[in-house]
């Protein structure tokens, strides 16, 4: 696939407004669903690969929905956007090259950028239609698009993997769920490809969803990724509007520990705020719970 770079994707919208009143977006689990009330149905369009929607809702400002699944909303977003970063960038000792791999809303960039030790931020992303959205309807996190650290790439990142090998010190997945396009992502032969791109001193975060209604997808992953790197660690963050409101990372090193190589001088000598994370969420988010040390067979 020819290889397409726009440091300023567009901010055109296919479908315009849609007024409504007292109307409700819904996300369904088996036998449970979530209900945002909007007053605005901002954004309707069928790309290449998926729907794309935004709708402003009354409690958590534009939310940003692929397939009528919830990817981020503008209340709620630090939650996930500093929890998919700041941990490997806390940890690797010099993350001067960084690559997202989907992250099309910018919010997972926005975060990358903000670290002195980043030099260039690179965001591979396929469907440049949830770029444009962003940059509509998403301005605090669309901003880093035009960082002078960040080049955007509009692309299959299996095909972008493939042309940069070795090249990376962290790569942050930050994809859909697993259906469609986005289930490859979570396939060994994508690992493998993050892998071999990543420098001697690598390390990965993938988003791995929930651990209540997708602790099979979150086993598989941990032990496909075992095959590869040293150490392979999940963490929680709680999300309130994705299912469940509790969902896992998993980060994959290797050479360096999740915990013990937090670079506790680096987080004291910052200078940029967070809203969530900080050194003792970093510590705490790696605690597992029981029910998910039992599925893995850990002590």
């Amino acid at each position: 696939m020819t290889q397409k770079k726009s440091t300023t994707p567009k901010t055109t919208v296919k479908e315009t407004v849609k007024k409504t009143s007292n109307s409700y977006f819904e996300e369904q689990e088996p036998g449970v669903k979530l209900e945002m009330e909007y007053t605005e149905h901002l954004m309707d369009t069928k790309s290449q690969f998926q729907k794309v929607d935004v709708y402003k809702t009354k409690a958590f400002g534009n939310l940003l929905t692929l397939d009528g699944l919830v990817m981020t909303t503008e209340r709620d977003e630090f939650f996930y956007h500093e929890m998919i970063s700041h941990p490997s960038l806390f940890i690797h000792p010099n993350p001067e090259k960084v690559l997202i791999i989907g992250g099309g809303d910018g919010g997972t960039l926005r975060e990358v950028v903000k670290h002195k030790k980043v030099v260039e931020a690179h965001l591979c992303e396929i469907d440049e239609e949830v770029c444009n959205a962003a940059k509509a309807y998403f301005p605090t996190l669309s901003e880093s698009f035009d960082h002078p650290k960040s080049k955007i790439f509009i692309e299959d990142g299996f095909a972008f993997l493939d042309n940069n090998k070795s090249a990376y010190q962290v790569i942050l997945v930050d994809s859909t769920d697993p259906i469609g396009e986005a289930a490859k992502l979570f396939e060994e032969s994508f690992i493998k490809k993050v892998y071999d791109s990543l420098t001697e001193d690598g390390i990965t975060v993938m988003q791995c969803e929930n651990p209540l209604y997708k602790l099979d997808v979150m086993e598989k992953m941990y032990f496909d990724m075992k095959k590869y790197f040293e150490y392979v660690y999940f963490y929680f963050v709680p999300i309130p509007t994705y299912p469940s409101g509790y969902w896992s990372f998993i980060m994959g090193s290797k050479i360096m520990h999740p915990v013990k190589d937090f670079r506790k001088k680096r987080w004291n000598n910052k200078d940029f705020n967070t809203v969530y994370y900080n050194k003792d969420i970093h510590k705490a988010a790696f605690a597992l719970p029981e029910f998910v040390k039992n599925k893995l067979g850990l002590e």
